[in-house]
C-alpha cells in the first residue's frame, strides 16, 4: 500500500467516524476491531432479555473489555448514570475476564466533558485492580492501521493511488466535471502546498489537510482545463456549483463536522462513478484547485475578521 492510498483510507474513516452514531458507532469499532484482532476479538450482541450484559467487545489476549458510548448525544446526568451502571455492570458479569475496562467515545475533537472524566477518576480510584482506559479516534486509528489492503478496499473501495495521481490527465477531469452537469498526458509542477492557516480555520483534520496537499500535486491541470476549454465560463459555472452545493452541507442544522462536509462534498463531485483510482484522483485534483481559490471552504483572512 502506497502513501496515497493511507492518507485516502484514513482521511474515509475519519469521515466515517465522524458520520457515525449511536448503533452506528458500536458497529465502526467492532469493524474495526474485528479486522485488526481476527480471531481474537469478539464483538457481543444483545441476547433476548439477557441483553449484552454491558460487554460491547471482548479482546481475550489482551483481558480488555470494551463498552461504547456516544457522549455527545447525551446529558450530562444521562451519560454519568450510563458509565457507572455499565461499569459495575461489567464487574458483576465479567469480572474474572478482564483486567482493563475502556470507555470507547465519538468525541470529534478527543475531548471529553468534565463529568465524563470526573466519573472514570472516581471508578479509577474506587477500582484500583482494574485498569479504566479511554478509545477515542486516536486510538481506534491506531488499531486502523494494523489493517491490510484487502479489509480496507473491502471496506472503503478501491482507493486513490500514486500511480493513478501520477497519470491524471485532462480526459479524467472531463468525466468529473460532466457528472457534475454545469454544463451538457500528465505534467510535471512544483507542489504547492494547501494552506494551512485556511485549514485551521475550517477546523479540518490534519488527515483532511494532507489529502488535500496530494490534490495539490495536480490542481494546475483544473486550472489549465478551464483556460483551454471552448466555452470561457465554464470554470466559473463548475466553481459556482460546487460553492451551491458547500453552503447547502454547511447550513444543515445540526451542524455538520467540516471533515463530514469534505467527505459529502467528495461523494457528491465523484458521483455513482467514483469506484476507480484515476477518477477518485480527479475529483480531488478539482476540489483542491476550488479549495485554494476559496470557492468551498472559508478564507481563512475572511473567517478571521468575523
Amino acid at each position: 500500500m502506497d502513501r496515497i492510498q493511507q492518507l485516502n483510507y484514513e482521511k474515509d474513516f475519519r469521515i466515517s467516524f465522524l458520520e457515525s452514531k449511536g448503533d452506528g458507532f458500536q458497529h465502526l469499532f467492532e469493524n474495526v476491531m474485528s479486522k485488526a484482532y481476527p480471531g481474537d476479538f469478539m464483538a457481543c450482541r444483545p441476547w433476548g432479555k439477557v441483553g449484552d450484559r454491558k460487554n460491547d467487545g471482548y479482546l481475550p489476549s489482551k483481558r480488555i473489555l470494551f463498552q461504547c458510548y456516544a457522549p455527545n448525544e447525551m446529558t450530562a446526568k444521562a451519560a454519568v448514570k450510563k458509565i457507572n451502571e455499565d461499569f459495575e455492570g461489567a464487574k458483576a458479569y465479567w469480572k474474572q475476564f478482564f483486567d482493563t475496562w475502556t470507555f470507547v467515545h465519538n468525541a470529534p475533537d478527543g475531548r471529553l466533558g468534565p463529568h465524563i472524566i470526573e466519573s472514570l477518576e472516581k471508578i479509577r480510584l474506587t477500582n484500583p485492580e482494574i485498569t479504566i482506559a479511554t478509545c477515542g479516534h486516536a486510538e481506534l486509528l491506531i488499531e486502523f492501521r494494523r489493517l491490510s489492503l484487502r479489509d480496507l478496499e473491502s471496506w472503503f473501495g478501491p482507493s486513490l493511488t500514486m500511480e493513478a495521481n501520477l497519470s491524471l490527465g485532462y480526459q479524467d477531469l472531463a468525466a468529473v466535471l460532466t457528472h457534475i452537469n454545469v454544463s451538457s498526458p500528465p505534467v510535471n509542477a512544483e507542489v504547492k502546498d494547501v494552506s494551512r492557516g485556511k485549514v485551521e480555520a475550517n477546523l479540518l483534520s490534519a488527515a483532511v489537510a494532507d489529502f488535500l496537499k496530494i490534490g495539490m500535486q495536480k490542481s494546475h491541470l483544473v486550472s489549465g482545463f478551464f483556460q483551454n476549454w471552448t466555452d470561457p465560463t465554464y470554470g466559473e459555472r463548475v466553481a459556482s456549483t460546487f460553492r451551491k452545493e458547500y453552503i447547502s452541507l454547511r447550513s444543515v442544522i445540526p451542524p455538520l463536522h467540516p471533515d463530514e462536509i469534505f467527505g459529502q462534498l467528495e461523494a457528491w463531485a465523484g458521483g455513482a462513478s467514483n469506484n476507480t483510482p484515476s477518477h477518485k484522483a480527479a475529483v480531488l485534483a478539482v476540489m483542491a484547485y476550488l479549495f485554494d481559490r476559496c470557492e468551498i471552504f472559508e478564507d481563512a483572512k475572511s473567517m478571521g475578521s468575523v
